[in-house]
């Protein structure tokens, strides 16, 4: 299964539906999911409920054979503690996905860290998809981030609050 979501903001994400739908096309043979809030579209070819439960978003994750998320810290973190590189694509302002582009800084250092993958359209989201398994062992030959993910995150925090 490929799982995609979301989140839980108010803001329509119609990138990420659009993805859904392209990677639905091209593997018909793998089930599609995506969890899509309040977005005002529905997927035409990927599976979809607006909403999860935390236990169902954790039993997502776990099965999932790839993790397409936006780039919010619970989603992201999620995958890492569970050892998946996610696929993640910030929400941008300039869209009207959010407020501002803040989620651009974590999805870059935990891309930078080998915990994800950054794509931006629709398009590139989907062949990020299909290349996963070669786009995941470049990362793991470079090796996970040293020191590891607490580490590194608590000092990335700390030097961002100073």
């Amino acid at each position: 299964m490929i799982f995609f979501t979301v989140g839980t903001e108010q803001f329509a994400f119609q990138r990420m539906l659009d993805a859904a739908d392209l990677v639905a096309q091209a593997l018909p043979e793998e089930e599609v999911f995506i969890q899509i809030a309040d977005n005002p579209q529905t997927p035409q070819h990927a599976t979809w409920d607006r909403w999860l439960t935390f236990p169902e978003f954790e039993q997502r994750i776990e099965q999932a054979r790839i993790v397409v998320t936006h780039a919010g810290a619970g989603s992201l973190l999620a995958c890492a503690w569970r050892n998946k590189v996610a696929i993640t694509v910030p929400r941008l302002f300039v869209y009207g996905e959010h407020v501002d582009n803040h989620q651009i800084e974590l999805a870059e250092k935990m891309a930078s860290l080998g915990h994800a993958i950054m794509g931006e359209t629709p398009e590139e989201l989907c062949q990020l998809v299909l290349d996963y398994d070669q786009q995941v062992q470049r990362i793991s030959q470079k090796g996970h981030s040293q020191p590891n993910l607490d580490v590194a995150l608590s000092d990335w925090l700390a030097e961002t609050i100073d």
